[in-house]
């Protein structure tokens, strides 16, 4: 089985070599894997045809052929608070999990989208940039969160969920 099959909320997939999200799976039988995740109960699926980003926190379950890179997107400059661990994937499909529904954005050339951190789900285009309205030699030990933003520069299309309270 080279594809997830989702039911009730459950994606299940065969023998094989898989990428799976933190805590997963949830079950194994008979040589089938179930993966959930209760605080993430929205699952997209994603057709990877080109290089896809995607947060690592919101990835279910994938084929471990389609992962080329692990980064990490530092919303800040020079400070690891807050950075959002990602993975760089293409060929194949990824299973999000996610708090809410998920939008797709276009975001057309030269035009700029920007989202809170904790909305992103994936990405195609440029590595965004980080945005803080201003920046103080603080700021680079212990961010203020709520201010904290990300713009992507098109073209590129980016899926987002609602943002947490």
């Amino acid at each position: 089985m080279s594809e997830a099959q989702v039911e009730g909320g459950f994606a299940r997939v065969g023998e094989g070599r898989w990428l799976f999200g933190k805590g997963q799976p949830v079950a194994e039988q008979d040589g089938f894997s179930y993966c959930s995740s209760a605080s993430r109960p929205f699952l997209t699926r994603l057709d990877l045809g080109e290089r896809v980003t995607v947060v690592n926190d919101k990835l279910l379950v994938a084929p471990l052929a389609a992962k080329k890179k692990r980064r990490l997107i530092r919303i800040v400059p020079f400070s690891f608070k807050n950075a959002i661990p990602v993975f760089e994937m293409e060929i194949g499909w990824a299973l999000m999990a996610t708090a809410s529904r998920v939008k797709k954005l276009v975001v057309e050339d030269g035009g700029t989208l920007t989202v809170r951190p904790d909305a992103v789900v994936a990405w195609t285009g440029k590595r965004p940039t980080g945005f803080c309205p201003r920046l103080r030699l603080r700021d680079l030990f212990i961010p203020r969160r709520a201010r904290l933003m990300l713009h992507f520069h098109g073209p590129a299309i980016v899926w987002i969920e609602g943002g947490r309270d």
